[in-house]
C-alpha cells in the first residue's frame, strides 16, 4: 500500500441494519511516484468487530509533480535555518533559545501552558518583596474591604496610618534609600509645606476635614509609589480604595483596578488598554476605532490622538442623552471599545448605559462608563430615593469604569480610580521592561513616580467620611441643586436643559443671549462655564454653594434683566470669543486658535 497523504481524504458511509460501511478515499503515491486517489471499505458491525479490505477502487490516477513541493520544502527548513544560524551568530544561543520561545508562544497549549509557569511563579516569588509567605491559599484573593457604613475618627485613621508608616515603610529621610525619593530637610523644605497649604484645595466640608486632609498629604508628601514594595503601607491604600470604590459601584470579587492623577489619565488608560487588548486578540485590526456620543469628555479625543484610535462621534437625543441606534449603527469591522457617561458633563444627564450594554454585549465590544464626575454622588443620591439610571457594573456589559476621588470623593487632586471588570482587560494597561541595565522596571499606570500624598489622602478621607458621611453630603448640596433648578426655571428667558441626574445642570436660554448672560454674572463675582452646541451655562454644585444659593439667583436673574435691555453685552468679553467660535464652520481653525492662546498664556507671565 502506498503512504498516506493528507491533502487528499473523503469518507463516505452506508448503514443497514447490522452494519455500517466506510468508503474512505485517501491518496497515495507508489514505488514510481505516481500519486493516486484509491478507496478503501471499513465495515463495523452493530456489535463492534471491524473488518478491513484492501484498496478496491482506483477512482483516479495521475501524475502531479512532487518535485515543486520537495523544492518548497527544502527552501523553507534552509531559510529557517540559516535564520537560526544568524541569530546564533549574532545574538548567541540566548537568540535562538528567545526565537523560539516566542514561536512557541503562539503555539495552542503550549502558550498557555507558558502563561501558567510564569503566573506561579510570580505568585511563589510576590511574597518575597511584600515580606509574607506563599501559602496555600495563595490563590484565594483577600476579602473585598467596603467603605465602612460610618464614618471613622479623623484622629484614629492618622494615628493607624502613622502606625502603618513606621512599621512597614521605609524611612526617606533616614539615608538607607538610593533612588525614589529626593528632598532637601532645611528652610525650602518648610517653605514647600507652607505652598502645599495656602494653595491646597478647599473642599467645602469644613475647616476639620480641609485639616485633616491636608495633615495626612504632608505626612507622605516625600512618597513614591513608582516601586510598590518600598512603601507597603501606600500600596495597601491604593489596594484597599480600589476596592472601597468598587464596592459601592457594584463590582465584584474579581474587579481589578489602580489610582491614576485624575480623571484624563484613567481615560487614557481605558483606552490604551483596549486598544493593547484588540492588538493582542484582534491582530486584523490595523486601524481601530471607538464609538461615544459627542457629549463624551475630551479626554477621549486626547487618548485617541495620543494612542492612534480614531473617535467616532454620534449625537445625542433632544434630551441629550446618546443615541443607542446611532451608536450601533457607527460600529464596523475596525470598533475596539463603546463608551458612555454617567453623567456627561456639559449637561449632567446620565447615557442609557443599560441599553448601551445590551448592545455591547451582542455586539461583543467591551464598554468603558466614564463616571469620573458622577462616581462619588450618584450611589448616594440613589440611595437617597432620586430616579438614576443603573450606571455601574449592574449592567453586565460595563467593563470598565472610571471615578474621580478629588471630585465628589472631597480628596486632593490629584486622584482618580480606574476599574476593570476583571484582570483579562487590567492585564493591558501594564507596563512592563525587563531589558533596561537600570533594572526591571514596571508601572501599572501613565505615571511612573506617583506621589504617595494623594494616595494616602484618599485613602483617608473615604474612611473619615464613611458612607452616612458621603450620604448626609449628597443629601445637602441635592436639596441645593433642586433649589437652583426649580429657581431658573421662574427666571423669563432661562430655562435648564435636558433632565439632569445629579448635582450638576446646565442653564439654557429662551430669547436671552447667554453668553452674554456670563459675561454680566462674571462681573458680578460669579465665575461661569460656558458651553456649546446649543449654547449655555454648567453649573456643578459644590456644598459650598449652599450657604450662597440665595444669592447666585437673585443675581441671575437681575443679569438676565440687564442683558435683555443692553444688547451691545453680547459682543463684549469671553461671549465673544464663544460667538465667533460657533459661527467658524471649520474646528480645525478653532483648534489652533486654543492653541496659539495657551501658548500667549504660557509663554509670558
Amino acid at each position: 500500500m502506498g503512504s498516506w497523504c493528507v491533502p487528499y481524504a473523503s469518507l463516505t458511509s452506508e448503514s443497514t441494519s447490522n452494519t455500517v460501511t466506510f468508503a474512505l478515499c485517501y491518496g497515495s503515491t507508489n514505488n514510481g511516484g505516481k500519486y493516486k486517489v484509491q478507496c478503501m471499505n471499513l465495515s463495523r458491525s452493530r456489535g463492534f468487530s471491524q473488518s478491513l479490505s484492501e484498496p478496491s477502487v482506483d477512482l483516479l490516477s495521475y501524475e502531479p509533480s512532487m518535485e515543486f513541493l520537495s523544492w518548497t520544502e527544502h527552501v523553507l527548513v534552509s531559510l529557517l535555518l540559516a535564520a537560526l544560524v544568524r541569530l546564533a551568530v549574532t545574538e548567541g544561543w540566548q537568540g535562538v533559545l528567545r526565537a523560539v520561545l516566542v514561536v512557541l508562544r503562539y503555539v495552542p497549549g503550549i502558550g498557555e501552558l507558558i502563561n501558567w509557569i510564569i503566573h506561579m511563579m510570580a505568585l511563589q516569588f510576590a511574597p518575597q518583596l511584600t515580606g509574607g509567605s506563599a501559602s496555600s491559599k495563595k490563590d484565594k484573593k483577600p476579602p473585598r474591604v467596603a467603605l465602612p457604613k460610618k464614618g471613622l475618627s479623623c484622629d484614629d485613621i492618622l494615628q493607624e496610618m502613622k502606625k502603618l508608616q513606621k512599621e512597614k515603610d521605609t524611612d526617606p529621610h533616614a539615608g538607607k534609600m538610593f533612588a525614589y525619593v529626593y528632598t532637601l530637610q532645611d528652610d525650602a523644605s518648610k517653605v514647600q509645606k507652607e505652598a502645599v497649604d495656602m494653595f491646597m484645595e478647599q473642599t467645602g466640608l469644613g475647616d476639620h476635614h480641609d485639616r485633616f486632609v491636608r495633615e495626612v498629604f504632608q505626612s507622605f508628601i516625600h512618597t513614591n509609589v513608582l516601586n510598590p514594595f518600598v512603601f507597603p503601607a501606600l500600596r495597601r491604600f491604593e489596594i484597599e480604595t480600589v476596592s472601597m470604590v468598587a464596592s459601592f459601584l457594584h463590582g465584584d470579587d474579581q474587579v481589578v483596578g489602580s489610582l491614576t492623577s485624575g480623571g484624563t489619565e484613567s481615560i487614557l488608560m481605558a483606552v490604551k488598554t483596549y486598544r493593547d487588548r484588540a492588538r493582542k486578540l484582534c491582530p486584523q485590526i490595523t486601524q481601530p476605532e471607538m464609538v461615544a456620543p459627542i457629549t463624551i469628555h475630551p479626554a477621549f479625543e486626547k487618548a485617541a490622538s495620543y494612542f492612534c484610535v480614531k473617535m467616532v462621534h454620534v449625537p445625542v437625543g433632544p434630551d441629550f442623552r446618546a443615541d443607542v441606534t446611532a451608536m450601533e449603527q457607527a460600529i464596523t469591522g475596525n470598533t475596539i471599545l463603546l463608551c458612555a457617561s454617567a453623567p456627561q458633563y456639559p449637561h449632567g444627564v446620565v447615557d442609557p448605559i443599560s441599553d448601551i450594554s445590551a448592545m455591547a454585549l451582542r455586539r461583543k465590544l467591551p464598554l468603558h462608563v466614564d463616571a469620573c464626575f458622577g462616581g462619588f454622588m450618584l450611589p448616594w443620591i440613589e440611595k437617597l430615593g432620586y430616579p438614576v439610571p443603573t450606571f455601574d457594573f449592574r449592567n453586565p456589559g460595563v467593563t470598565s469604569m472610571s471615578a474621580d476621588i478629588h471630585k465628589y470623593g472631597y480628596s486632593v487632586k490629584g486622584a482618580s480610580v480606574i476599574l476593570y471588570k476583571s484582570t483579562d482587560y487590567w492585564r493591558y494597561q501594564l507596563f512592563s521592561y525587563s531589558g533596561w541595565p537600570g533594572g526591571l522596571f514596571g508601572s501599572c499606570s501613565m505615571a511612573g513616580s506617583r506621589p504617595g500624598g494623594n494616595i494616602a489622602a484618599a485613602w483617608a478621607v473615604m474612611k473619615a467620611l464613611g458612607e452616612d458621611g458621603y450620604m448626609k453630603t449628597a443629601k445637602d448640596v441635592m436639596e441645593t441643586t433642586e433649589f437652583m433648578i426649580n429657581s431658573i426655571r421662574n427666571i423669563p428667558g432661562l430655562c435648564i436643559l435636558g433632565e439632569p441626574h445629579m448635582t450638576a445642570f446646565a442653564i439654557g436660554s429662551r430669547g436671552i443671549n447667554i453668553l452674554a448672560l456670563a459675561d454680566e454674572m462674571e462681573s458680578k463675582g460669579w465665575r461661569m462655564e460656558r458651553i456649546q452646541d446649543p449654547n449655555g451655562l454648567h453649573c456643578s454644585v459644590m456644598p459650598s454653594h449652599t450657604k450662597v444659593r440665595q444669592k447666585f439667583v437673585e443675581d441671575l436673574r437681575t443679569a438676565a434683566e440687564y442683558v435683555k435691555i443692553h444688547k451691545k453685552a453680547s459682543e463684549e468679553g469671553a461671549s465673544m470669543a464663544y460667538g465667533l467660535a460657533g459661527k467658524v464652520p471649520d474646528k480645525s481653525l478653532v483648534d489652533d486658535f486654543i492653541k496659539e492662546l495657551y501658548m500667549e498664556f504660557y509663554t509670558k507671565c
